[in-house]
């Protein structure tokens, strides 16, 4: 491999593997969390190692999490959790600064790349799930999800329980996150895992906890924001938390992508032939987006999905499917495979209505060395940014235009006579009261009305208004209004309650 444009030397700040599973921490050897507890944060923040968290079965699989960096519109907002199966190469920085080879790449690693999908999806949790083992420390291997041989090429299946396996370890990972009383070494990295510090200006959300309407996107003062003291502060991405249930965005990155496509066999299989099994259709009914990134593996076939039968089926569960590819797997002479499946793939989902599309990304010279290969993670996360950026501008412009309406509609009430014309109205039919028509209106008492337009319009609607109330002082020698008492304090509770409806 030629060092072409990786020469940046590797991230100074990683956690190490935790030495023993905590789902076994339970228990007295639990301590309490405790508020005074302090943090020694990277940068960004260091994504949290969850070791063995229980799948179907007895399947398991290491996990590097990282909570949301922006809260949602709403408390009742349902949350949404990204899963990324990542490529060859790619696993914990320790491993690969010990490979001669793959320590060029090293910042691509996974704790590197929860940080960037952090960034790419500031709403979503972060699931990455680290294969099952890495062969020759190089070749990611995904048994748990997907048969295949000792380099990882897959072996598809109608069924090997993957599907299973992701909700099973969805819900161990949440029982874990939530745990009422958490280990104080759990606890410093979930603490760590929340810090917000460090993101760049091209990052949308430069602020936790806030109301992601109410973040500043726009502001170019570069100034963070001061991370919160209180521990439920940090923690807020806590409350509420259900991944098991939450909407669900699947990430394939080269090797990762065998996953992505072993799930299309089972909900072909779940699907088509056994109609009548609803157990998994609920986690499938929560999975909204799939992302297939520069997908490829060393086997000669298979690398996409062209069968009909099973792309019809992702077609009907109306998942949206997102491509991102780059020269290093569909420019390459000497796996042509690759190339003529991606085009399979891509031209059947259109002829078949999927809700899709396709991104390209040239390089220099449309060169194919596997820097190109993992540049398309960074180009993944500027357009992903950017599609963030525009949604967050749509969506603060309808707030205030929703505003504007309000503001527009409480005036033209209140300029059409608000709650003191009914008022009057009220007052004139009550029986005795004289007839409107009784009482005239000078020049200058007109003048005294003009000044409070928003009070007195609606009252000279209804055929001149006199009054102690209604012509200001120095007026003082013109008859009152000869209304009944009880009349009078039922209108004024009237306009008491007609006001506090327009604030509302």
């Amino acid at each position: 491999m030629s060092n072409v444009r990786c020469n940046e030397p590797p991230p100074t700040a990683t956690t190490s593997l935790a030495t023993k599973d905590t789902e076994t921490d339970t228990g007295p050897s639990i301590a309490p969390v405790q508020q005074q507890a302090t943090v020694q944060s990277s940068n960004k923040g260091t994504p949290c190692r969850i070791n063995s968290v229980k799948g179907y079965q007895n399947r398991t699989n290491s996990i590097i999490y990282c909570p949301p960096l922006l809260r949602g519109n709403s408390p009742t907002e349902k949350c949404s959790a990204i899963v990324y199966f990542g490529g060859d190469v790619q696993d914990i920085p320790e491993k690969m600064e010990s490979n001669r080879d793959n320590k060029n790449y090293i910042k691509w690693n996974l704790e590197n790349t929860a940080l960037l999908l952090r960034e790419s999806f500031p709403q979503s949790h972060i699931v990455v799930v680290r294969p099952m083992r890495m062969e020759y420390s190089t070749f990611s291997c995904f048994d748990n999800f997907v048969r295949g041989n000792n380099a990882g090429i897959p072996d598809h299946t109608p069924m090997h329980y993957s599907l299973q396996h992701l909700e099973e370890l969805l819900i161990n990972l949440t029982k874990k996150l939530t745990k009422p009383i958490l280990d104080q070494d759990f606890l410093h990295k979930l603490l760590s895992a929340s810090s917000t510090k460090g993101y760049g200006s091209d990052v949308p959300c430069k602020q936790n906890n806030v109301d992601i309407l109410q973040s500043n996107i726009y502001d170019s003062s570069g100034q963070e924001p001061a991370e919160p003291d209180d521990l439920s502060e940090l923690l807020w991405w806590r409350e509420n938390l259900n991944l098991d249930k939450a909407s669900l965005k699947l990430i394939g990155f080269s090797k990762g992508c065998v996953v992505l496509n072993q799930f299309i066999y089972e909900f072909h299989y779940y699907k088509t032939l056994t109609p009548d099994d609803s157990t998994m259709m609920r986690l499938v009914s929560r999975i909204n987006d799939m992302y297939w990134l520069d997908g490829g593996h060393g086997g000669g076939k298979n690398t996409w999905i062209t069968s009909r039968s099973l792309l019809e089926t992702l077609c009907r569960l109306g998942i949206n499917v997102h491509v991102h590819v780059t020269p290093y797997q569909i420019q390459d002479d000497h796996r042509p495979w690759i190339r003529k499946e991606e085009k399979a793939f891509t031209d059947l989902l259109k002829r078949l209505g999927a809700s899709f599309d396709r991104h390209l990304y040239p390089s220099e010279a449309n060169s194919t060395n596997l820097y190109t290969h993992f540049d398309v993670l960074n180009r993944f996360r500027q357009h992903q940014i950017s599609l963030f950026s525009q949604q967050l501008h749509h969506t603060v412009v309808q707030q205030q235009q929703q505003q504007q309406q309000q503001q527009s509609s409480l005036v033209q009430h209140t300029g059409s006579g608000g709650s003191y014309g009914r008022l009057i109205s009220a007052a004139s039919d009550e029986p005795g009261s004289p007839d409107p028509e009784e009482y005239t209106v000078g020049e200058e008492e007109m003048e005294g009305i003009e000044k409070d337009e928003t009070t007195f319009e609606g009252g000279m609607e209804g055929g001149g208004v006199d009054g102690e109330d209604g012509l200001g002082e120095g007026e003082e020698d013109d008859p009152p209004l000869p209304v009944d008492d009880t009349a009078m304090e039922s209108g004024d509770d009237e306009q008491e309650d007609s006001g506090n409806m327009h604030d509302n």
